[in-house]
């Protein structure tokens, strides 16, 4: 390991330990209350059992769902919080996930801000973490922690509120993502931006907003080097991190990558506010397009959502009856993305499919119909991700498995697209003949 990775490889372990005991926080109130118990666990508390394992986050999400109307009004921890929104997260509720972790950073907000207050008065953190600065059990975290930290000296009350807040960052940077996954790319660089003011070598804020300022580019040669100085700090810090792959691929090639394209090949425009868009409710946000290509642009400047906007649209999508008739506007839009991606016209695709993702976030279908196009505009990352979470979600999916063939050739792998055709040849011969899988095994070595 070298010693750049090592301090970034110590932290990532520090802050899964504290996430993990915030899981573990979520699993004993959603047992407390099935249990009628007080919502308070117990400092020692029992196993939860093999339906709530930590690791099994469909269960514990299952779980939580079952008590969704007991859970709405018991107060929260800023821990549960954060452990909630990655749990909607993980499982592929965006919508759900921003608004979880939003309420995650209204808990953090005021230790955060006296925590800068600290730095502007020139205190610099002490080297070693008070005893009482450090979670401990099912009820001792960052509320506990902030109060406690009053009561010390300048120094050890920065060094405690820093160490408090390392869960914060990763607050920030996910509901950052979860803002890039509903479509919103200008929300997920200015959370980014936030974790790396505080953070500056935060390894996945150094990939997200060197990705979207080479992506916004267009060519401009001073965006092209901004962006590519976060990605080149990112392997000098992090080289071990998950991202670090993608970004050693592409470096040497960014400015062939990220140059200027034709106005003709910009996406269309996508409806705002005023706009109503067949298949979404009343006053939904506008969903932001990408450029070809491009992992996660984002064409404009619209500020990040205020807690209102992201709560109505939150409510708007849950509360949303399920006519026949929305049904329909659903699937003629998923209709229309797939004969969009069967020509090859990736954008297009794209455009309808994200249409249809916050009305149908678990539909292996619709992950699917994304992945492909995430595929189709070279964002090779997001639609491994996305197809792997139809392949979750329904393990048959042929467009999913089709899709994950065609991606696993381009990048190498024959043994995998073999497996990955073969298992689509089994599971729908019907589509696979109409997609000429034959062929596609024929031109693998």
């Amino acid at each position: 390991m070298s010693p750049a990775s090592r301090p970034a490889n110590e932290m990532r372990k520090r802050r899964l330990c504290d996430t993990q005991r915030a899981m573990r926080r979520l699993a004993l109130l959603a047992l407390a209350l099935s249990a009628c118990k007080p919502a308070a666990p117990p400092a020692a508390p029992p196993d939860a059992g093999p339906a709530l394992e930590v690791a099994d986050s469909k269960a514990l999400l299952a779980a939580v769902d079952r008590l969704k109307d007991q859970l709405k009004d018991k107060p929260k921890t800023f821990e549960v919080l954060g452990a909630l929104g990655s749990l909607y997260y993980d499982n592929g509720r965006y919508l759900e996930a921003v608004d979880a972790l939003r309420q995650a950073e209204e808990l953090s907000a005021p230790a955060e801000a006296e925590a800068e207050a600290l730095r502007k008065k020139g205190v610099k953190p002490a080297a070693d973490l008070p005893g009482q600065c450090r979670r401990s059990g099912a009820d001792y975290g960052l509320a506990q922690i902030a109060e406690a930290a009053r009561k010390l000296d300048a120094p050890h009350q920065l060094r405690c509120l820093e160490g408090a807040l390392q869960l914060a960052l990763d607050v920030h940077a996910r509901r950052g993502n979860s803002f890039y996954l509903i479509g919103n790319a200008d929300a997920a660089l200015a959370l980014h931006r936030r974790v790396l003011e505080r953070s500056p070598d935060y390894p996945e804020s150094l990939f997200f907003v060197g990705a979207i300022v080479l992506e916004q580019s267009q060519g401009d040669k001073a965006r092209l080097e901004e962006g590519k100085k976060y990605w080149a700090r990112l392997l000098q810090v992090a080289p071990d991190s998950p991202r670090a792959p993608l970004v050693r691929d592409s470096l040497p090639k960014a400015d062939e990558i990220f140059k200027a394209r034709p106005e003709s090949a910009l996406p269309p425009g996508h409806p705002d506010l005023a706009q109503q868009d067949p298949g979404l409710p009343a006053g939904h946000p506008k969903i932001s397009g990408g450029q070809p290509g491009a992992p996660m642009n984002h064409s404009g400047a619209a500020p990040e959502p205020t807690a209102d906007e992201m709560r109505n649209l939150t409510e708007a999508v849950q509360n949303t009856e399920r006519t026949p008739e929305l049904e329909k506007g659903l699937d003629d839009l998923l209709a229309e993305g797939e004969k969009a991606l069967d020509a090859g016209k990736y954008q297009e695709a794209r455009d309808a499919v994200v249409r249809v993702m916050p009305m149908r976030p678990n539909d292996a279908r619709t992950a699917a119909d994304l992945g492909g196009a995430m595929r189709g505009l070279g964002r090779t990352e997001m639609a491994q991700r996305t197809l792997g979470h139809a392949l979750q979600l329904d393990p048959k999916q042929p467009r999913a498995l089709y899709e994950l063939g065609k991606l696993q050739a381009q990048q190498g792998d024959p043994s995998g697209a073999r497996q990955s055709f073969a298992a689509l040849q089994a599971a729908d011969a019907k589509f696979a003949q109409a997609h000429k899988v034959a062929e596609e095994l024929g031109k693998l070595r």
